[in-house]
């Protein structure tokens, strides 16, 4: 090939690669954002239910102290607006969970077969159900609670996330799932989807429990979430349902 103006060719030759570099650069950072992200999708909750929440909290004294967890392994650890994790705790056995989800993520490893097991068990009913976060370390908390506080000011916000060291996400017993029936969202809509009632009447069976219920915010201090799902073994889970108690109404009468 005879290259009449050898100067120009060459120098558009390298704007071309150029391009295509800053192109490729763009897509991985794109790419990687997308990928290691772990916060939840956004939460939405209803205006009725979300106006008892708001009711509930207030017929219960603030907590501004809380109290260190001494043993965040256990099985049973209560995380909650009363009692913290230390910002470095990070489980020692975590696991990629191997199973359709919105994103990569992570549980510890016996409550991460368990949640095979469920899903499995949801399949076999026809039932497609969906991870949608996991673990979260205290730093991920910490900004996903700044960017609720941001959106739906301080007191909402106390309601539908919770403050870093205060989430149960950071246990690694603890997941959201979710459904193409609710876009993949986590919203109180779920707990009335074929999905939701799955949960609800099956999780126990597989060691879950649905760790914040309807009207119980008084003592959960967070809102309906029907996608929270804790892991607390089969027997406690079994206890739990059959009373219908809250998790730290079963921590108490133990």
């Amino acid at each position: 090939m005879h290259i009449q103006n050898k100067k120009r060719f060459y120098l558009m030759v390298g704007l071309l690669i150029v391009v295509i570099l800053l192109l490729g650069f763009s897509i991985y950072m794109i790419w990687s954002a997308i990928t290691s992200s772990n916060a939840p999708v956004q939460t939405t909750s209803n205006t009725t239910n979300t106006a008892n929440a708001d009711s509930s909290q207030g017929n219960r004294t603030d907590i501004t102290a809380s109290q260190a967890i001494t043993n965040p392994t256990d099985l049973l650890v209560l995380v909650n607006k009363t009692t913290s994790l230390d910002e470095n705790y990070q489980p020692s056995d975590l696991v990629w969970v191997d199973l359709p989800g919105v994103r990569e993520t992570q549980l510890r490893k016996e409550a991460a077969a368990a949640l095979e097991d469920l899903f499995a068990a949801a399949e076999l009913k026809n039932l497609s159900l969906y991870c949608c976060s996991g673990y979260r370390s205290y730093q991920t908390q910490e900004e996903l609670y700044a960017e609720n506080v941001k959106i739906y000011g301080q007191k909402q916000a106390d309601l539908v996330s919770a403050k870093p060291g205060q989430s149960e996400h950071q246990t690694g017993l603890a997941m959201d799932v979710t459904a193409e029936s609710v876009n993949f969202d986590l919203l109180e809509s779920f707990g009335q989807t074929t999905e939701g009632e799955f949960i609800k009447n099956n999780a126990h069976f597989y060691g879950f429990i649905i760790r914040y219920p309807e009207d119980k915010t008084d003592i959960t201090g967070y809102a309906y979430e029907p996608w929270h799902l804790r892991y607390v073994g089969k027997d406690v889970a079994a206890e739990i349902d059959e009373n219908n108690l809250t998790f730290e109404e079963y921590l108490k009468t133990s």
